[in-house]
């Protein structure tokens, strides 16, 4: 699937394969800067298909299957350290702990990010670091 995404100029993002009845879906969500058109997601199916209809990739999915190609969408949840890298800069909620956290996403790393959060009225904004592993759903504030 990583090639076909290459070949296509776009990012994998999530992918799935479940059946519906006797037939089998693969549906795979992509990305890339600049946002995904109705072409990227015609040629990452193309060439999804050609690769799996290879000889050697004919155990990855036996019998028959449909292939769903699409972007992810708006306001998808952030998964990936790309995810939170493209939106530095844009207000985002974060759920952790049963906790709402709204802020501008400021850094982040391999293991935490930060938010800039306001403060009440005649405070300074402070920052507030959160480890990715603890946050439920991170999500662009639309």
């Amino acid at each position: 699937m990583l090639g076909a995404c290459k070949r296509a100029g776009v990012y994998l993002i999530e992918k799935d394969l479940f059946g519906v009845g006797r037939r089998k879906i693969l549906r795979i969500f992509i990305d890339k800067d600049g946002g995904v058109s109705v072409e990227n997601c015609a040629s990452t199916s193309r060439y999804l298909s050609e690769e799996l209809d290879k000889e050697e990739n004919a155990s990855v999915i036996e019998g028959s299957y449909t292939i769903e190609v699409s972007s992810p969408g708006l306001d998808r949840p952030l998964k990936t350290m790309r995810d939170f890298e493209r939106n530095l800069s844009k207000k985002i909620r974060i759920t952790q702990d049963g906790k709402i956290i709204k802020g501008v996403l400021k850094s982040v790393n391999g293991s935490a990010i930060v938010l800039e959060t306001a403060a009440a009225k005649g405070k300074k904004n402070t920052e507030v670091s959160i480890p990715i592993d603890e946050t439920l759903t991170a999500k662009v504030e639309l």
